[in-house]
């Protein structure tokens, strides 16, 4: 049996999950035999219709009569319409994960993960009105996490800079020299500057 790899992540940082399905499909090949003649590897959205490598892999396997080989099903595409018409293609599509798997089961699996990404969408997309009708402002996780330690150091640079204002160092600019002289980093283990004062008592406002 001759095979085409196809391997896709949606993000070029994604290197680890382009490793990943290679695993799989070369312990596909250890169990179950044949050969990997051509390979194509793409990091590019499963949503966008229009996929070079793909495009080339299945080009490939109508002129050769190889299988298409992926790891798993999602690989090709996340649109149910897409791998039906696949199937219904001459090109023969074979997913390392699901090795026992015929074109009607693969069809129903298209179709019941599709189905399962649309209700984890309506599923967020609900917990998220609840969370706004109750007054939480919505965001990037990552973001929140660091304006909250942004906070929390605030709040323990106020009191340093309150003294220094008792003692007539009022203006940003000195309160930013006073504490470069006695050594105290911002945040991000930098120098302060007018605007880092400004702005770091701007997360206690």
């Amino acid at each position: 049996m001759e095979y085409v790899s196809y391997i896709r992540t949606s993000l070029k940082s994604q290197n680890n999950g382009l490793e990943a399905q290679q695993r799989v499909i070369d312990t596909f090949i250890a169990s179950n035999g044949g050969n990997v003649v051509q390979g194509y590897v793409e990091q590019v959205s499963g949503a966008k219709n229009e996929r070079e490598e793909l495009n080339k892999a299945l080009a490939y396997c109508k002129r050769t009569g190889a299988t298409l080989l992926v790891a798993k099903l999602d690989r090709v595409s996340r649109r149910v319409s897409f791998i039906a018409s696949l199937m219904e293609s001459s090109i023969n599509l074979k997913v390392a994960e699901l090795p026992n798997a015929d074109p009607f089961q693969l069809h129903i699996y298209a179709a019941l993960a599709e189905q399962e990404r649309k209700l984890i969408s309506q599923r967020t997309k609900s917990a998220l009105a609840v969370l706004k009708s109750k007054g939480v402002k919505l965001g990037n996780p990552k973001a929140q996490e660091q304006t909250a330690k942004a906070r929390v150091f605030a709040a323990s640079i106020k009191p340093i800079i309150e003294d220094m204002k008792a003692q007539g160092i009022k203006s940003l600019n000195k309160i930013a020299t006073a504490l470069n002289e006695q050594g105290i980093a911002t945040a991000s283990g930098g120098k302060w500057y007018a605007t880092t004062v400004k702005n770091t008592l701007g997360y206690l406002a």
